[in-house]
């Protein structure tokens, strides 16, 4: 439903928020808002929001200006902290990226020298006559094998993850 809108209105919404109403304002706006109902209707809802207005901001506690400082030295000290640590944290990512490269690049070079060293172990097993295992052609078949190398893969890939998120700072 759309109801008629005054036209002084707008000269009643400046006097309320001006705080001219009623003492300061014309009289014929007093007159005109004692016989037109919007208006009417209009004063007692913004009289209401700006008496809820008026008694917010009197309970509203300011800190004082030492407050106000100590904040903005804060958070300016804060902000100084973030942007000098920006370079650094780039540097650790860096570095636990270069130490990933040569994990990975040490594992490429031991991993022929660990399987040679397997099957000489499996080989002296075998030979050994109080023990019972089986001699096997490829020492990567072997699941204790298996479970040493992933064992190992496995803190290769969780210590820098873990590393990372212990050092990292937010």
């Amino acid at each position: 439903m759309h109801s008629a809108e005054c036209p002084r209105e707008n000269e009643l919404l400046d006097a309320l928020q001006s705080s001219r109403w009623p003492a300061a304002c014309e009289t014929s706006l007093r007159e005109h808002v004692q016989t037109c109902r919007s208006c009417t209707q209009l004063l007692s809802v913004v009289d209401a929001l700006l008496a809820d207005h008026r008694g917010l901001v009197q309970q509203a506690s300011v800190p004082s200006s030492a407050v106000v400082w100590w904040r903005a030295q804060m958070r300016s000290r804060r902000e100084a902290a973030e942007r000098a640590a920006q370079p650094i944290s780039f540097v650790q990512g860096i570095a636990l990226a270069c130490a990933a490269g040569l994990l990975a690049t040490a594992l490429g070079v031991f991993v022929p020298t660990f399987r040679r060293s397997a099957a000489w172990i499996a080989q002296q097993a075998g030979s050994w006559s109080g023990l019972s295992m089986p001699l096997v052609s490829d020492p990567l078949a072997n699941p204790i094998v298996l479970a040493a190398i992933a064992a190992l893969g496995l803190c290769a890939l969780v210590l820098p993850l873990a590393l990372y998120f212990t050092l990292h700072e937010d």
